[in-house]
């Protein structure tokens, strides 16, 4: 069968497989140069290769989940006191 036929037959199916394997091919390819330059093979700007992951990441809709802050402990407060002298018996 030709892809033309395909396309006839199933046009929007194969739109959607290219939309999901070009962006899975760049995430292949970035993440091995990604580990290609931290390894020393490749000299490659670790940031961009590292911003490219992230946007192919959320074409997929994977994003990095922000943690609630835990509310700090309460804190005990304490007023400082004078020294305390105490007298030598008479």
């Amino acid at each position: 069968m030709k892809v033309q036929d395909m396309v006839k037959k199933h046009p929007a199916s194969l739109r959607d497989v290219l939309a999901t394997l070009v962006p899975a091919g760049v995430l292949t390819w970035a993440l091995a140069m990604l580990t290609a330059s931290y390894m020393g093979y490749a000299k490659i700007d670790a940031a961009f290769i590292s911003s490219l992951v992230t946007s192919v990441l959320a074409v997929y809709g994977i994003s990095r989940r922000e943690e609630p802050k835990k509310p700090n402990p309460p804190q005990i407060r304490t007023t400082p006191t004078a020294k305390r002298t105490t007298k030598p018996p008479p």
